[in-house]
């Protein structure tokens, strides 16, 4: 089935009745703020172990590249303890509501957002997950000048603390197709599974969003260690490279998001932006000492804004591919794709670390993955 630009405005008018149009300018407005918040929230959970690991290995016991196997308040009052257990359960919980949000902000988007800039309203509030990077990277490294890591945790905490009550407003506007009545079966819960895999377009989307996330995941999770601990920066230098890559990747979500709705092929999009990662990849794993740090900022830059960019589109693809009505459980089954990789890949990418005595090694396997999968995106797509 062409997803080309007639194909898009077909299956936008369809979906879910577009835009509601019961919102004004100023409600779109105050939703997107609002999904682009508990993004970020959530971005700054996840990513906080990659900013504290050169610092917070020590006190478990284990290597800074053996982070990528722990892969929100609860989550973070737990990991406050330097206590193993305790550390899986809290990113198994910060994992868990991370996982929570997409789903649910697509439903709301896919109703809210009128089909013309669909992709770019699901970018906008992508664009939270590099922010929530960003100010992590930031954030952390400061607050360890005048407290200990644990209690930089409770600050982050404290935040979504805050964020609760602001949200509650905003549930009358965005929850009035809840059916509380409804059971939940496991049937039901398979079901998204089953429609993303039987569909060749959706499928060929998920696994695509598979190895995309775990170059995404990798970069975020390893940037500092790897700038701290092979090139000798300091962990407020390494913290700032990694916010510039990740502030980076906020607008370049914006720019793909205009691309996708206005110039190219949403699939198109993706396939360069898999190409354009993995020549950054080959690029960073030949960073020793002697790059300055200009270039590796600049580098890191680039990669940021191909690995940590591509969310928006797909979202807002699979939400548009997604039967009426259906976006938030569709996008819940296609994002099993997609966090897989994520889960995946850190580790993986650690044990190469481990073996191989250096990042480069690491690098250089996630840069071949998305080649192939962006030239495959450059190829028709599946019939559905």
């Amino acid at each position: 089935m062409n997803d080309g630009p007639k194909d898009k405005a077909g299956a936008g008018a369809s979906l879910a009745g577009a835009a509601d149009p019961q919102l004004s300018t100023w409600q779109l407005s105050a939703t997107v703020v609002m999904t682009l918040a508990i993004q970020v929230l959530t971005a700054m959970a996840m990513t906080a172990p990659a900013v504290l690991a050169p610092v917070v290995a020590a006190d478990f016991g284990f290597a800074p590249s053996a982070v990528g196997v722990l892969v929100v308040i609860v989550g973070l009052l737990l990991g406050t303890s330097a206590h193993i257990v305790l550390a899986f359960a809290a990113m198994t919980v910060i994992g868990g509501a991370n996982g929570l949000v997409n789903p649910a902000s697509s439903q709301i988007l896919a109703r809210a957002a009128p089909p013309g800039v669909r992709v770019m309203v699901f970018s906008i509030k992508q664009t939270g997950v590099p922010l929530g990077a960003a100010i992590s990277g930031l954030l952390l490294p400061a607050l360890l000048l005048l407290m200990s890591w644990h209690f930089a945790l409770l600050v982050i905490a404290a935040i979504a603390l805050v964020l609760i009550p602001l949200l509650q407003p905003f549930r009358a506007l965005c929850d009035d197709e809840r059916k509380p009545g409804v059971p939940l079966r496991l049937s039901a819960m398979l079901l998204p599974l089953r429609e993303v895999w039987a569909d060749g377009r959706m499928r060929e989307l998920a696994v695509c969003s598979a190895v995309y996330s775990s170059v995404q995941l990798c970069l975020l999770t390893y940037l500092v260690s790897f700038l701290k601990l092979e090139l000798g920066y300091t962990l407020v230098v390494a913290g700032l490279v990694y916010s510039v890559a990740s502030m980076t990747g906020v607008c370049a979500r914006i720019v793909w998001g205009l691309a996708a709705d206005h110039l190219f092929k949403p699939r198109h999009v993706l396939a360069g932006l898999g190409i354009a990662m993995s020549l950054c990849g080959f690029v960073v794993s030949s960073f020793n000492a002697a790059w300055p740090l200009a270039g590796v900022m600049i580098v890191a830059a680039f990669y940021a804004a191909t690995a940590a960019a591509w969310n928006g589109v797909y979202m807002a693809e699979v939400a548009r591919m997604a039967p009426a009505g259906r976006a938030g459980s569709v996008t819940g089954g296609a994002q099993v794709f997609t966090f897989a990789g994520a889960m995946f890949g850190p580790p993986v990418f650690g044990a190469l670390v481990a073996a191989g005595g250096s990042y480069a090694h690491g690098y250089i396997l996630f840069a071949v993955l998305p080649l192939l999968m962006g030239l495959r995106m450059v190829m028709p797509a599946p019939a559905r």
